[in-house]
């Protein structure tokens, strides 16, 4: 089965089974992650769910539109490796795939 590697903020490490088309945020909360927040529920309506996404090579995922750019605008740890993992649906093309999450912003909610 598909997996993925996530980072926690304290730089602890868990594999994470994926399963397609099950959002990133919600394989991380089911895994029982508490410190990804999501507290919009997936609305793409904050950034408290704002990872690092680094893909394996020749992976691709959907670029960002323009909802999830601008609620990511908010996040003062915003970088190019930076998405909602509310808006990333995972599949099996995006094996080994390494997820960090951000360091917790106040201006996310």
């Amino acid at each position: 089965m598909a997996s993925f590697t996530l980072e926690t903020r304290s730089g602890d490490q868990k594999e994470i089974k994926g399963k397609d088309g099950v959002t990133l945020m919600k394989l991380i909360r089911r895994a029982g992650v508490e410190e990804l927040v999501a507290q919009c529920g997936g609305s793409c309506a904050c950034a408290t769910c704002h990872v690092y996404v680094f893909l394996p090579e020749g992976a691709r995922i959907e670029h960002m539109g323009p909802g999830e750019s601008r609620m990511l605008a908010t996040a003062s740890h915003r970088d190019a490796t930076s998405r909602l993992s509310c808006q990333i649906k995972f599949d099996a093309s995006l094996d080994g795939m390494r997820v960090r999450i951000a360091p917790e912003d106040l201006n996310s909610f």
